[in-house]
């Protein structure tokens, strides 16, 4: 986990609000930023929602309004627990939407290893269903504290402050949830937290990335920003942390202009995110009717008609 500290987070935050700073210096300040918080995020997301693909795309999210909103924040230090407040809302109004699909089964709770064998992983799945069911029935304030705290070995103060908490607080929360968890289940949780924290690879924060670029190419009018990107060789299928691809991010923004240019450019219509949804599920959810006939009226031109049998 990359330490920020309090004056890097200051600086970082600063850097991002100054009308004098270049797109680049902005984005590696920014970038920083997702580096350093988010596991924290997702842990976060994570003891809200209860399953990891829900709780990254509520954390992407956040970040993105982070990054948008930036200019809000009045104490610069202070990013950590405004973060928070903003995950919080994106979970709030995650829980909120209807749910069109179920979650695939083996997405309800912590991923298997991939090298388990079948009835080892089975029996490890069982274990991580209960382990992950005994997190989700302890108090909201022990199950924030203790998926923060394990997650990615964030120390007490950092975790405090996020929680907006004193040390001796998060102390006392810990504790009482590991009274209410047994030793085996903590060593569980912690492998299954390491094996899933966004920090193990750069997907998390490359989604981030890409997802306030088209933003500002958005809120700038630029779809010229995403056609650079796309000039230089972006791969248009990449998929973050949640699954999702450009297609998916674009399709719930409802931004028809980079929808269209997406799919020019070979963006797959048919994907599916870790929530099993294609973008067209995703414009639906979000209400986006304009993307979700964009996308139908694509389909309906760009798919082979079904080969028909020779008449006798």
């Amino acid at each position: 986990m990359p330490t920020e500290t309090v004056s890097a987070t200051a600086a970082h935050v600063r850097l991002l609000q100054s009308p004098e700073a270049t797109q680049q210096a902005r984005h590696e300040a920014f970038a920083a930023l997702v580096a350093a918080y988010q596991d924290m995020a997702c842990g976060y997301a994570l003891a809200q929602l209860g399953n990891w693909p829900a709780a990254q795309d509520a954390a992407q999210d956040a970040f993105i309004l982070a990054y948008q909103q930036i200019g809000q924040l009045h104490e610069p230090a202070a990013f950590g627990a405004w973060l928070k407040r903003i995950v919080w809302s994106q979970c709030s109004r995650t829980q909120r939407a209807p749910v069109t699909e179920p979650l695939p089964a083996d997405e309800l709770g912590l991923c298997a290893p991939d090298d388990a064998q079948p009835a080892v992983a089975s029996e490890a799945a069982a274990w991580r269903q209960q382990v992950l069911a005994a997190v989700q029935a302890l108090p909201a304030h022990e199950r924030d504290a203790v998926l923060l705290y394990y997650i990615d070995g964030y120390a007490p103060r950092e975790v405090a402050a996020f929680l907006e908490i004193s040390e001796p607080a998060l102390r006392k929360r810990l504790q009482r949830a590991r009274d209410h968890l047994r030793e085996a289940m903590m060593d569980l949780l912690r492998d299954s937290l390491a094996a899933e924290r966004p920090s193990r690879d750069d997907a998390f924060l490359r989604a981030v990335q890409l997802a306030t670029t088209l933003e500002e190419a958005a809120v700038e009018a630029q779809i010229a920003v995403l056609e650079a990107a796309l000039v230089d060789g972006i791969d248009v299928n990449a998929a973050g942390a949640s699954g999702q691809t450009l297609l998916h991010w674009a399709a719930r923004q409802g931004n028809l202009e980079a929808l269209t240019l997406l799919l020019r450019n070979g963006a797959d219509p048919a994907l599916l995110d870790r929530l099993g949804r294609t973008p067209l599920r995703v414009a639906l959810d979000a209400g986006q009717s304009r993307a979700a006939d964009l996308l139908r009226r694509w389909a309906a031109r760009h798919t082979a008609p079904e080969p028909q049998e020779p008449r006798p």
